[in-house]
């Protein structure tokens, strides 16, 4: 499956059949002219409150849709099941499911047996830490209530949830966790295992320097802060997900950590213990990667936006994993405790500046919406490389707004316009679309053109371009 990366290496055409493909990166900006990739913000759209009213609180293990049923477990130690079908009013259920830490869930796209629909990991320790006893364990169960544990999978401390997913793409199992850099103020990097069998024990390199976290001599670092990030930060939690409604696309919503000290910020009021210990603003981050191997951070802006001082979510804020899609919105949900980092307050005046601090959180986001190629007013164009096809129809989800437009023309493999498919007669597309249908002249139908390596010519002004899509009607 790595047919993209060959493509492009050899210069051959890249075969989008008739999957949707997403401007995550620049790899269908060949060449450009005022085209920016922008990772564009959640909506936040509130919190999650209880029957009676009050706002819930806990870290959130997963949130998983269900044949229609969305189930949100809570809690980090042990877990209570909430359920929704519209994704924004939750209940609570009866459900409680007891034992470990950094308990993770995960609905298995990929296992015939039934029996093991859901596959549950979470952590076991007590003090002094014992690899033949602490580490992740495994449980399946066929309906993600009532679980059978299998035994202990990795026998290191991650500090993390350890988020499980299918990838079709390379026929594996793969597992995103914290990876510590010993040697590092920005200890804190993003793992990656693969396996075959995720209840069975996880492959890792053993090292003379193993101790009780999972460390970056054990497993594949993907992630980490670099030289564009603030010296004194690290990636606590990565939320990955592989998108389910476009080809090759990945997602990790990363809560970037910036760590104070007593010399750098003084003005920190501290808990009740009075001591000093590991506190810092969390924030969270968009990382893509079109394989899960190679991942980047296509801007550093926010995206979920940090709270005002007088608000519930200041602060701290971490994405839950699981993302809910109810007609053409995906919906997210976050924890913030309304403190910073093992709950100190940022200075005295803010500790009492929130009439509510700490809760859950919903965001919003359109499909396909997380990063888009855009133009500003003054206009600007780019070209795809040669692609594929498969389809007679082209699609986009794109929006111009009521001020902006877009043209698009069909090249041949050269860059020479195509005729009856060219920038004079495609008809003006403007407006708010997830799904509209190219015109040339009144014509839509592409087919001839299916099969042959073409490129597609754009021009957008005030634009926000996210997918584009050929299809069979």
């Amino acid at each position: 499956m790595f047919w993209l990366a060959f493509m492009l290496m050899t210069g051959s055409p890249i075969d989008v059949g008739d999957q949707k493909q997403l401007f995550i990166d620049r790899q269908f900006l060949a060449e450009s002219d005022r085209i920016e990739l922008r990772t564009n913000p959640a909506q936040k759209i509130g919190m999650i409150l209880a029957q009676d009213g009050k706002p819930v609180h806990g870290h959130i293990s997963r949130v998983i849709d269900d044949q229609g049923t969305v189930r949100l477990y809570l809690g980090a130690d042990s877990v209570d099941v909430w359920e929704s079908t519209d994704a924004i009013q939750f209940h609570r259920t009866d459900t409680h499911i007891g034992g470990g830490g950094f308990t993770t869930l995960f609905l298995d796209p990929h296992d015939p047996d039934k029996e093991r629909r859901y596959k549950r990991f979470h952590l076991e320790f007590s003090p002094p830490f014992d690899p033949q006893k602490h580490g992740v364990y495994a449980s399946y169960s066929p309906d993600g209530v009532n679980f059978t544990k299998v035994g202990m999978v990795l026998p290191f401390f991650t500090d993390n949830p350890a988020i499980v997913q299918w990838d079709q793409q390379r026929g594996k199992y793969v597992i995103f966790t914290r990876a510590f850099d010993y040697t590092s103020e920005n200890q804190r990097r993003i793992g990656r295992i693969e396996t075959d069998d995720p209840l069975k024990p996880w492959p890792y390199r053993k090292s003379n320097n193993d101790r009780m976290f999972l460390g970056i001599d054990n497993v594949d670092v993907v992630l980490s802060a670099d030289q564009e990030d603030d010296p004194h930060s690290d990636i606590y939690y990565n939320a990955a997900m592989i998108y389910p409604w476009a080809a090759n696309a990945q997602f990790m919503f990363t809560s970037q950590f910036r760590h104070f000290s007593p010399q750098r910020n003084p003005f920190v009021r501290l808990p009740s213990s009075g001591q000093w210990e590991d506190f810092g603003m969390l924030e969270v981050q968009l990382a893509v990667s079109r394989d899960g191997i190679k991942w980047n951070r296509p801007t550093r802006d926010q995206y979920l936006p940090t709270g005002l001082a007088d608000e519930w979510d200041r602060w701290y804020c971490v994405m839950a994993p699981g993302i809910i899609r109810r007609g053409n919105y995906l919906y997210q949900y976050y924890y913030s405790s309304g403190r910073l980092h093992d709950s100190a307050n940022l200075r005295s005046e803010y500790v009492d500046s929130a009439k509510q601090v700490g809760g859950i959180g919903i965001v919003r986001q359109r499909l396909d919406g997380f990063v888009s190629a855009d133009a500003d007013h003054r206009g600007g164009a780019f070209r795809t490389p040669p692609i594929l096809f498969r389809g007679n129809s082209l699609r986009f989800n794109i929006d111009t707004g009521a001020m902006g437009t877009a043209f698009v023309e069909l090249q041949d493999d050269q860059g020479q316009p195509i005729p009856g498919f060219t920038l004079a007669d495609c008809e003006e597309i403007g407006g708010n679309f997830i799904d509209q249908r190219v015109y040339w002249k009144g014509k839509t139908d592409v087919s001839a053109l299916a099969g042959k390596p073409i490129r597609l010519h754009l021009k957008l002004k005030r634009a926000k371009l996210y997918a584009f899509q050929f299809t069979q009607e």
